[in-house]
């Protein structure tokens, strides 16, 4: 076995004291026949998970490269000041509140990479779970439909399932020389689950295995799963919007389509954004759509229902109407 470590593992981490053993302990157990080491990123946690992380630190100090911050970085910061050490050839990403189920995920992404240059990532399936929820219908049930096989996928021309897939953050093993960090003009780029997907996708190709091999946690109490529904389909239009915007709009037509996932956007002003408006004039655009529906969101959230009403229609769609009363303040 080569000591140099082929692979350097993210382990991202803020107040996860219930779940961050969990965690390290699905790294640890990996079997390998080659060094790898884990980096735990703690963003000046407060909970005693700091502690922990030193403990681990104590106990596997050939293995594990303790990063434990004096103040608060933010989710993003956390992760792209460590991307700027990583010297190992492969680098994959797991944060303190999931967990690894395979104790082979690592030897079998690393052997993929190795065979197949022409992939700049490889991810798997997952499992989503709710411990906080465990009625929810979701809970226990697969991330990538089960439809979908193991090969490899290239930057999509739309997003359909043929083309595009999203596994999850756990799931994933990248190629260090596809990082290009000197190319890189918002960190979001390389360290937000979606936009690092389309960062790698713009390098190379992604080989997807059709195995589940780690287990996400939804718990509602992160930045994202936090939020309400408006909220969240507004974060996730934004992140969309600065990756638009981080290519130079280069892809533009395909992520409007991507945008309007997330947040409605009328026929006539689609058709003018693909064809007819220019792209210095693109960012202001967006930006516009985003204020419109962040205003509308919080209309919402400061009003109360007093009647609502829903018509099914076809192919999963409805109609819905809304009375709603402006709360006092």
């Amino acid at each position: 076995m080569n000591n140099k470590p082929l692979v350097t593992v993210l382990l991202v981490t803020y107040n996860h004291v219930s779940t961050f053993e969990k965690a390290i302990e699905s790294i640890l157990e990996q079997k390998t026949d080659f060094n790898f080491k884990i980096m735990v990123l703690d963003d000046a946690s407060t909970d005693g998970t700091s502690e922990l992380v030193r403990m681990y630190a104590r106990k596997y100090p050939e293995k594990i490269v303790p990063v434990i911050r004096e103040f608060n970085l933010g989710g993003i910061q956390n992760v792209f000041q460590a991307l700027k050490s990583i010297d190992t050839k492969y680098y994959a990403t797991l944060e303190g509140d999931d967990y690894w189920c395979d104790e082979t995920k690592l030897q079998t992404q690393a052997d993929i990479l190795e065979n197949n240059e022409d992939c700049s990532f490889c991810s798997h399936n997952s499992y989503r779970r709710y411990p906080n929820d465990e009625l929810n219908p979701k809970n226990n049930t697969l991330f990538i439909n089960k439809k979908v096989k193991s090969g490899k996928f290239s930057f999509p021309k739309k997003i359909c399932r043929n083309q595009y897939i999203e596994p999850h953050y756990s799931s994933r093993m990248y190629r260090t020389s596809c990082l290009h960090l000197e190319q890189v003009k918002n960190p979001i780029m390389v360290c937000y689950d979606i936009a690092s997907m389309f960062w790698f996708l713009h390098f190379g190709k992604m080989y997807y295995i059709d195995r589940v091999m780690s287990v996400y946690n939804f718990s509602y109490n992160g930045v994202y799963s936090s939020k309400d529904s408006g909220t969240q389909h507004y974060m996730s239009a934004n992140v969309i919007n600065e990756i638009n915007k981080c290519f130079d709009y280069k892809y533009n037509s395909m992520f409007l389509d991507f945008f309007k996932k997330k947040i409605y956007v009328s026929w006539n002003e689609t058709f003018r954004i693909k064809y007819f408006v220019k792209k210095k004039r693109l960012e202001k655009i967006y930006n516009d759509l985003l204020d419109k529906y962040l205003k509308k969101i919080n209309r919402k959230i400061n009003s109360k229902i007093l009647f609502e009403f829903t018509l099914p229609l076809w192919k999963g769609k409805r109609i819905c109407m809304e009375v709603r009363r402006e709360k006092e303040m």
